[in-house]
């Protein structure tokens, strides 16, 4: 029996104006250590090169938050923290959509083009990669170097997620799947009936 997943899908109303835009909307959640924050920032600016873009991205660690939030201060982009946002839409020149709130986290999966699961990017993660809730949100999913958890390599073995093993690597994967809804819809499709057969 699969697991219920009814987000609050009105937090998506926020990213309405970059869907409006045909601009990319891609989430990296519950990272687990530097080396993955960084390249999720890698990936973002690989992407920013060529298409505009907003990352969503929240660590697993709550007390993590405020740390991770000071550090990405360097990357000099147009940031909005979820805590502070007091408006109902993200200003179309934010960059970074920061979750410091462990509630809605699995909510702005919903929100999402494409889920980029912590816990894939980056060897010293201390995070369980979560496949299940996007899934389950209907949402193609992207997994980056470190696959030895056994759902993410069954997945990977199935074709039912894409994989890639630098931060290049992860890009070119996003911008076919972000830039061809059809193929990630149908990828999106092939995971949910590949974690049906499993039963979650």
């Amino acid at each position: 029996m699969l697991p219920e997943y009814t987000p609050d899908t009105s937090l998506c109303e926020r990213f309405q104006e970059f869907h409006d835009r045909n601009h990319w909307v891609f989430y990296v959640p519950r990272t687990g250590s530097e080396d993955e924050e960084a390249r999720a920032y890698g990936l973002l600016f690989e992407i920013l090169r060529k298409q505009t873009a907003i990352m969503m991205i929240t660590p697993a660690d709550p007390e993590r938050y405020e740390p991770v939030y000071r550090e990405a201060i360097k990357y000099s982009l147009p940031t909005i923290r979820h805590s502070r946002l007091f408006t109902s839409k993200v200003p179309k020149n934010n960059r970074v959509y920061f979750i410091e709130e462990a509630e809605p986290v699995r909510d702005f999966y919903a929100c999402a083009g494409l889920v980029v699961p912590g816990g894939t990017l980056g060897a010293d993660s201390t995070t369980t990669p979560d496949l299940v809730t996007p899934i389950l949100a209907g949402k193609p999913v992207l997994v980056g170097p470190h696959r030895q958890d056994p759902t993410v390599k069954a997945a990977v073995e199935a074709g039912v997620v894409r994989a890639a093993d630098d931060v290049e690597g992860l890009a070119e994967a996003a911008r076919e799947l972000l830039g061809d809804p059809e193929a990630a819809s149908e990828l999106a499709t092939k995971a949910q009936a590949w974690l049906e057969q499993r039963g979650g």
